[in-house]
């Protein structure tokens, strides 16, 4: 199964939420690291995202994500899970990326993690 993934951003005092919703193959990692990278280079370095209506996620978005968390880290910032599906719960421990993020239920519960 393959498809468009749909890319929301909104603006949360200094936090960012990205919500990504549908399949996101290989074929549609390109299209958010793209997206993270417009994030970083315009100063956005608290970075939330909100997979809680994505049906997949392929491991290579997984790197992109931790290539650039250092990037966020090193200005005090950093990217956090805020919200998953399942399937994508699954995937994120079955790879060892939940010892990676931080990882909330949801994008709230993300959000008031930057302000602890």
């Amino acid at each position: 199964m393959s498809g468009d993934i749909v890319i929301k951003t909104s603006t949360h005092g200094s936090v960012e939420v990205v919500k990504v919703s549908g399949f996101m193959d290989m074929t549609q990692v390109e299209i958010f690291e793209q997206m993270l990278d417009t994030l970083i280079s315009s100063g956005k370095m608290k970075i939330v995202l909100d997979f809680s209506d994505l049906e997949y996620i392929a491991s290579s978005a997984l790197g992109a994500i931790i290539a650039r968390i250092h990037t966020t880290r090193l200005q005090k910032g950093d990217i956090r899970i805020g919200g998953h599906s399942p399937v994508v719960l699954d995937i994120l421990q079955s790879f060892g990326f939940s010892r990676v993020f931080s990882l909330a239920s949801t994008p709230e519960e993300a959000i008031a993690l930057f302000k602890t």
